[in-house]
């Protein structure tokens, strides 16, 4: 799991006037809105004595500890001490860790690091959303599985066509091939030919496209939010796009926010059918890769075999381990085990960083160091085998 990322946290309907509990990075967290509409974010517990700020309730702009009425404000810091009275001395200490936080598409994203913000890579383009001449339809849904593993299942075409019927074809399976990919630090596109069977249900579906006709699929994947959008060109003008922020709610959980978009067909009538197909993707795809081994994206491709066609994966891995080994932003969770239950750790805000001196009352969660990259020969190479 990484800090110094966006992740979204929930939907910003699931928000309203009570205090929320999420869980991301294995870390908890409570997130309310103050007066003006504002989502904050805090790390859900109280300095006092291990309340869960979630629990409580919203005063104005803050939110109140349920044990003994402490209140914090959107930058975690205390503002009033029911047994000290409204005047009453507060501990400069008396502070928890605040993050960025911004609502788009509507969701509620949480930067969770101590970046500054010129420092930090942006939340993932999304630019149909909420333009003329789209509908909308969304899904969730939990895994029992490893965030990036749920990363690299989603850019994967290769597993279209033998795991979802609608979108993939056995028996074309070497005619499928990569067209085009554009590279950056922290994302990655490519379009692929894909020769998908024909709609069999109804006389407007199988309208869309011809059996096994040659359709363009362009997955991608953004390391902010774990995103993968993959848009479906169906044929001139008919475009599905499908947009999944997948959070880390642990090492071993995985809940992912779907957006679908279509261009076609943009009457409410047909959301039922657009949100029974989301969700079937998602369960067709759950099973798979919850019942994968190793639970966990294996750091280097020497006990994997890869052949030509994966090498897009292998990009998704090399991006994601590069900021594991030269930046350090990989949380150890294996340093934390020995105190579970005994000691509450936090993810580093950047109130941290400004304020280098400050004696915080939490501990943040330990990272992994940093190494030299290059030090494994699997990590730079495309794949194992041509």
């Amino acid at each position: 799991m990484l800090i110094n990322l966006w992740y979204v946290a929930e939907w910003s309907h699931a928000v309203k006037d009570k205090p929320v509990k999420v869980k991301m990075l294995g870390q908890h967290f409570v997130l309310f809105r103050d007066e003006s509409g504002k989502v904050n974010c805090l790390s859900d517990v109280c300095l006092h004595r291990g309340g869960a700020l979630s629990g409580g309730k919203v005063n104005k702009n803050c939110v109140a500890c349920p044990y003994h009425g402490w209140e914090y404000n959107g930058q975690g810091e205390v503002t009033f001490i029911p047994t000290r009275g409204v005047d009453g001395p507060i501990s400069k200490r008396a502070r928890v860790d605040a993050y960025p936080t911004e609502e788009r598409y509507g969701m509620i994203w949480v930067f969770l690091g101590d970046l500054p913000e010129e420092e930090r890579y942006p939340i993932p383009p999304f630019v149909e959303y909420g333009q003329p001449g789209w509908k909308e339809v969304t899904s969730e849904y939990t895994w029992k599985a490893a965030g990036a593993r749920v990363v690299e299942n989603g850019i994967d075409m290769a597993h279209a066509s033998f795991v979802h019927p609608v979108f993939g074809h056995p028996s074309t399976a070497d005619q499928n091939f990569i067209e085009k990919e554009e590279r950056g630090d922290w994302w990655g596109v490519h379009t692929c030919v894909m020769h998908p069977p024909q709609f069999k249900d109804g006389f407007i579906r199988r309208f869309i496209r011809k059996e096994k006709q040659p359709t363009r699929v362009h997955p991608g994947f953004y390391l902010p939010g774990y995103v993968v959008r993959l848009q479906v060109d169906l044929r001139p003008g008919w475009q599905l796009i499908m947009f999944d922020a997948n959070t880390p709610v642990d090492e071993f959980t995985t809940r992912t926010f779907a957006i679908q978009l279509r261009s076609f067909m943009t009457s409410s009538l047909f959301d039922k059918g657009s949100e029974k197909r989301l969700r079937e993707i998602l369960l067709q795809d759950a099973a798979i890769v919850e019942n994968a081994s190793p639970n966990w994206l294996p750091e280097t491709l020497e006990h994997e075999l890869s052949v030509n066609e994966d090498r897009f994966m292998s990009f998704w891995r090399r991006t994601r381990r590069r900021h594991v080994e030269e930046k350090g932003w990989q949380i150890d969770s294996a340093a934390m085990r020995p105190y579970e239950g005994f000691k509450t750790f936090t993810i580093p805000s950047p109130a941290r960083r400004e304020n280098p001196d400050f004696s915080w009352v939490l501990e943040t969660v330990p990272l992994k160091p940093p190494v030299l990259s290059g030090t494994d020969p699997q990590v730079d190479s495309e794949v194992d085998a041509a």
